[in-house]
């Protein structure tokens, strides 16, 4: 009973200091993941924050756990929690969050979710995953992304999900010269998002520009006044300036440049005017200017731009673009000088951004190899955890074994020792019935013996007598003759 004690004992020591030392990471992480489902309707940076600090910790979670913090903090990241403009219709959207990433899970989650028929949830993490992988310029991995969002948003019945896929595909295509396949994916977006407006506004705003791009301006002039009209109804002020920029490029590429000018004077009514809009409109003004000759006041519009560009919080490519209409711009006025100085900076605003983009690049895959390197670490020691288990239960069982053998072998004898008790209690009672027995046929013997004693005692006093009986009558009768 002791040894099988200890054996118990050992065991459950050795697995709880096995188990002990992962429990208090186990368990902080477990607890940072709750709060973080608390805070993704209220506070969802926070979430975010908070899974991408559980992923950095040397903790251990289920495959389900961990597809479901790829998706909770997508969510937070980019879903829509009723902003004037999603960040899946945002181009600005990783402006001074340049390294921003999520859980490498996250490429996993789709086909997880769709093995599970989750479709929703796929649909979800392949639309989420492919605009980080567009933002890390992975083209044909977004490109697939956006194409298996497409389909489980079918499947799901999700046709917003089917929308913001097919206008990510649609930008992406037109990025790359591919204007009608752009045009195509671009018009089923617009249908499918149906009362949407912003979004719909938004798309019929870049079907606009491909149409720019063809030299088909009736066309584009149609659907950005469709745009119009939705952002107007939308009551989306950024929406509604972005269709005016456009509409004011429109008509300068006409040579309507007065028209133009109105409409961007217009554009800068619009309450909410932020700084990169601002910024916008002082380099649309000097390129309008600019473009109709009138120097003095193109002049006045580059100077605001060149005084805006050091503080400006603009991303890199709205500033490449402002070098090089500053550098134009100062080229025809003849100062050589100042135009080679801005285009020195373009240059190397270029380097900067082609620069900018191999660290993206390279510290997606670093933290993405951090996070697989922490979760191969964390797998092994499962697989050293889950081997001490294994020995120590072994050794428990072996233990077990020894003392249910050592019963057995202890129930045997004292079996053995019952039966032969049982034989000798049986032997001395069959003895005593023996000699019950034995004394009773003695007895019997003896009485037989007595008997037979007496019998003949008693046949020879017959005898006798018969022999003095026979002995007198032959004498009288002797005595007679």
């Amino acid at each position: 009973m002791k040894f099988r004690h200890c054996i118990t004992g050992l065991f459950w020591v050795l697995v709880a200091n096995v188990l002990v030392s992962c429990h208090s990471s186990q368990h902080e992480a477990r607890q940072m993941v709750r709060r973080a489902e608390l805070l993704a309707d209220t506070q969802p940076d926070s979430t975010a924050r908070l899974i991408d600090s559980v992923l950095r910790m040397p903790v251990y979670f289920s495959e389900r756990q961990r597809m479901e913090m790829a998706l909770l903090q997508a969510e937070a990241l980019f879903g829509d929690r009723g902003q004037e403009i999603s960040p899946l219709m945002d181009d600005d959207f990783f402006d001074g969050k340049p390294t921003l990433t999520t859980s490498p899970e996250l490429e996993r989650a789709a086909a997880y979710y769709a093995r599970k028929k989750q479709y929703d949830k796929a649909a979800h993490a392949a639309l989420y995953s492919g605009f980080i992988q567009q933002h890390y310029n992975d083209k044909t991995a977004a490109m697939q992304s956006f194409k298996d969002a497409e389909l489980y948003g079918e499947l799901a019945e999700d046709s917003l999900t089917m929308a913001h896929s097919q206008y990510r595909m649609g930008k992406m295509l037109l990025n790359d010269g591919m204007k009608q396949e752009a045009l195509t994916m671009l018009q089923a977006a617009e249908l499918d998002f149906g009362t949407h407006f912003t979004d719909k506004a938004l798309t019929l705003n870049v079907i606009a520009v491909c149409y720019m791009m063809q030299a088909d301006y009736g066309k584009a002039d149609t659907f950005l006044q469709q745009s119009l009209l939705y952002s107007e109804k939308a009551s989306s002020n950024k929406a509604k300036r972005k269709v005016l920029n456009n509409y004011a490029v429109l008509h300068r590429q006409q040579g309507e440049y007065e028209i133009a000018i109105s409409i961007l004077r217009k554009s800068a009514t619009i309450p909410d005017f932020d700084e990169t809009e601002v910024f916008m409109f002082y380099l649309n003004m000097g390129k309008t200017f600019m473009a109709i000759g009138e120097i003095d006041s193109a002049t006045i519009y580059y100077q605001y731009l060149e005084e805006a560009l050091p503080i400006a919080i603009v991303k890199n490519q709205t500033k490449v673009s402002a070098y090089d209409a500053l550098s134009r711009f100062e080229e025809k006025k003849g100062n050589l000088s100042t135009a080679l100085r801005y285009r020195e900076k373009y240059e190397n605003l270029l380097s900067e951004i082609i620069g900018l983009r191999q660290e993206q690049i390279v510290y997606s895959i670093q933290k993405r190899y951090n996070y697989e390197t922490i979760q191969n670490t964390m797998n092994q020691k499962l697989i050293r955890r889950q081997h001490i288990i294994i020995a120590v239960s072994v050794l428990a069982i072996l233990g077990l074994v020894v003392v249910v053998l050592s019963k057995i072998r202890l129930a045997r004898i004292r079996k053995q020792e019952t039966e032969a008790k049982a034989n000798l209690f049986h032997f001395m009672q069959q003895n005593k019935e023996l000699q019950l027995k034995h004394e009773t046929s003695e007895k019997v013997a003896m009485d037989y013996a007595q008997q037979l004693s007496d019998a003949l005692k008693k046949e020879a006093l017959i005898m006798r007598k018969l022999d003095i009986y026979l002995d007198t009558k032959y004498m009288t009768k002797f005595r007679i003759f």
